[in-house]
């Protein structure tokens, strides 16, 4: 099967997903996600990029790095190898461990970079494992209220001090609504999508006051759709496939 070519940002900096084939949980013993922590640190030692956020969960892990695109594919590819090698030896199994080469989007801007890194400190949280990002071990969230170096660079340091007040105005940022859409496996990116549709039919439910959200879809069906897809920056047929899954969550609740 061809592989395309990877996007180059100009910023030098992207997002990056990696996820375990058929998606199996292959970080999902503590000493797993410990040891992938290992590698990376291990790693950075020979290979020089720079690590602004990370999220390791339990069948696939988000990163924020900056590097020029061909030592970010390397970094990836020893880190993925040795995991994989570690992986299958303490399983008893062979053959691929992630599924496919990893995912890689760019960042282009600072506001897209900081709205993508609270994306991925609110993995855990969206996955109900934990209420507060902060508490979850193996995210860079914790090493930023520590200022905390090692798999996050010191420059990743200097710029939440320089963007935030303090440490209580970073966690208030990761507390407000996400609008935007990350890359990520098809599963969760239909979650991103429906998660801000429901919030733009919270919003019409209020500015229309409305008795009932489900009002939203039954009698402003049609505004509805054309604010989901300018929002979003889809077509109106997907726009119209995000309203019923949004109105079937909605009428279930």
């Amino acid at each position: 099967m061809a592989t395309h070519r990877r996007k180059k940002s100009t910023t030098g900096i992207y997002h990056v997903v990696v996820k375990g084939i058929n998606k199996e949980k292959i970080f999902n013993m503590q000493r797993e996600k410990i040891f992938l922590k290992s590698i990376i640190l291990k790693t950075l030692g020979k290979i020089k990029v720079e690590i602004y956020s990370y999220c390791i969960m339990s069948n696939h892990a988000h990163f924020i790095i900056r590097a020029e695109i061909e030592t970010l594919s390397l970094f990836m590819a020893r880190v993925l190898a040795e995991y994989a090698s570690y992986y299958n030896y303490k399983h008893h199994r062979n053959g691929h461990v992630f599924q496919n080469r990893f995912m890689s989007e760019c960042i282009e801007n600072e506001r897209y970079f900081w709205t993508c890194l609270r994306y991925i400190h609110l993995n855990p949280v969206k996955a109900g494992m934990i209420k507060n990002p902060v508490r979850y071990k193996y995210s860079s969230m914790a090493d930023y209220m520590t200022e905390t170096t090692g798999i996050l660079d010191e420059k990743a340091v200097l710029m939440y001090k320089k963007h935030f007040e303090d440490f209580q105005a970073f966690d208030a940022f990761h507390k407000e609504r996400q609008s935007e859409i990350f890359i990520d496996y098809p599963d969760d990116m239909n979650k991103q999508y429906c998660e801000i549709a429901l919030q733009i039919a919270e919003e019409m439910f209020e500015e229309k006051q409305l008795s009932l959200l489900v009002q939203v879809f039954e009698e402003n069906r049609e505004e509805y759709i054309k604010k989901l897809a300018e929002t979003l920056k889809i077509g109106k047929r997907r726009a119209q496939k995000i309203c019923v899954e949004t109105y079937n969550l909605v009428d279930s609740q």
